[in-house]
């Protein structure tokens, strides 16, 4: 998941009416960047679609090897941190305009959350829940709207180290109970802990794994189970899931401390404004893919490290590569913003504007087409192609949804999907044609 804040650039109404944004008033940095993020996003994922993430195969071919590091390396946690970003962006400017055209925003505002979290409960049997965490995350980011700048990246941090902290300590505890040193992971702790629940409940003990993509039963059911083998696991996934509640610490903080470092760069309207910011934008660019590049590795090198399990060399090494992260989030982010500023690039990349505002549509498309590609009762394709094959199918997919994008785009004011949130949202059809 890993698994993604759409149409949020819908943020530059120029009509005095509440209602989606026309598509000449579109931030068009935004779009793009929303867009470049999706390719990243499904780089990732197809990874756990395709069972390169869950089977145990050592890739020793040059390309697969090259492709599963440079994807550990530039793509986890990076994109999903510039799609989460992005979303707290949209939040900071949404809410603003909003403001100003209405003086009010909780109830439009929450009935867009609220389709999305219904959105996100439908997309949960297919994929996973992120839809509904961020739908959670946007309601939890109302409580901040008071809150200064500076405050917002002191609790961004916090939240962001909480979930960590938590797992180093209950790992050290469960440590010292036992008699002798052993290897601990914690979704090994957490499993244990819901079996044994199970068992004292006298249901059979299930073998899920803390991602839903990994793990014996994940594999069984991708390969070999029908299309309501797949619906059940991922709704029995989605409840096991709920058994623990250091999970929901996983599932909301992470996402939430990201989008408010989103909120804190959207009051500072460097995208609506961006030749007035090319000094920070160069700045953010350099530093953050210095600071991020290198804290990567040292993460990685310190984790590698391990041959035994110690939770407070797993906690420096996990903060080290969240933060890194999110910096070469930023500095992938101020580099995309730098190139449209040129004519070239803004040729090569402003397409990807039509990719944004279908960006739901397309999310769920890349389900879709990866679960047919993979799964048994699709092509059954699961667990038959190295890291590179898989890695080029996802460029493959992505370059296809730009085409039809730019197609769709020509004729409709919205994806199928964007159509039915806004129609929700707003409380009235909208316009689906381009007059």
């Amino acid at each position: 998941m890993a698994h993604e804040s759409f149409s949020i650039s819908e943020s530059a109404h120029s009509v005095n009416s509440v209602g989606p944004t026309a598509i000449g008033n579109r931030i068009v940095a935004l779009d793009v960047l929303l867009g470049f993020a999706l390719l990243g996003i499904l780089v990732v994922n197809i990874t756990g679609f395709s069972g390169v993430a869950a089977v145990d195969v050592e890739w020793t071919g040059f390309a697969d090897e090259a492709v599963q590091e440079l994807t550990q390396f530039f793509f986890t946690s990076k994109f999903f941190s510039t799609f989460t970003m992005l979303f707290g962006i949209g939040f900071a400017i949404q809410i603003a305009r909003l403001e100003e055209k209405t003086g009010h925003y909780l109830w439009t505002y929450g009935r867009r959350l609220f389709v999305l979290f219904l959105i996100g409960i439908a997309h949960l049997v297919v994929q996973g829940e992120l839809l509904v965490w961020y739908a959670i995350c946007g309601a939890i980011l109302l409580l901040f709207r008071g809150v200064s700048s500076q405050t917002l990246l002191i609790w961004a941090l916090l939240l962001m180290l909480v979930p960590m902290l938590h797992t180093a300590i209950v790992s050290t505890l469960a440590t010292a109970e036992t008699s002798s040193p052993v290897l601990v992971e914690t979704e090994q702790i957490e499993q244990q802990t819901n079996q044994q629940v199970e068992a004292d409940n006298n249901e059979t003990v299930s073998d899920f794994s803390f991602n839903n993509y990994t793990g014996e039963r994940a594999i069984r059911v991708f390969s070999e189970g029908d299309l309501s083998d797949v619906l059940i696991y991922n709704i029995q996934f989605s409840i096991q899931r709920r058994t623990s509640w250091s999970n929901y610490l996983w599932d909301i903080l992470p996402p939430l401390s990201l989008m408010l470092v989103g909120v804190f760069i959207g009051r500072r309207r460097i995208l609506e404004r961006i030749h007035d910011e090319i000094p920070l934008l160069r700045k953010t660019f350099w530093l953050g893919l210095g600071i991020g590049i290198t804290g990567t590795w040292f993460s990685l090198a310190l984790l590698a490290t391990m041959t035994v399990w110690d939770p407070w060399v797993w906690f420096a090494g996990n903060v080290l590569f969240t933060l890194a992260a999110c910096s070469m989030a930023l500095g992938y982010s101020a580099g995309i913003v730098l190139l449209i500023q040129r004519d070239f690039w803004n040729k090569c990349l402003t397409p990807l504007q039509a990719v944004d505002r279908l960006a739901l549509t397309n999310y769920l498309l890349q389900a879709l087409i990866c679960t047919t590609l993979f799964y048994r009762y699709g092509l059954g394709l699961y667990g038959k192609f190295g890291p590179a094959a898989v890695a080029l199918m996802a460029i493959g997919i992505y370059l296809i949804q730009v085409v039809l994008s730019l197609l769709w785009t020509r004729h409709f004011r919205f994806g199928p999907a964007e159509w039915l949130w806004r129609s929700a949202t707003y409380g009235r059809l909208q316009p689906m044609r381009i007059t």
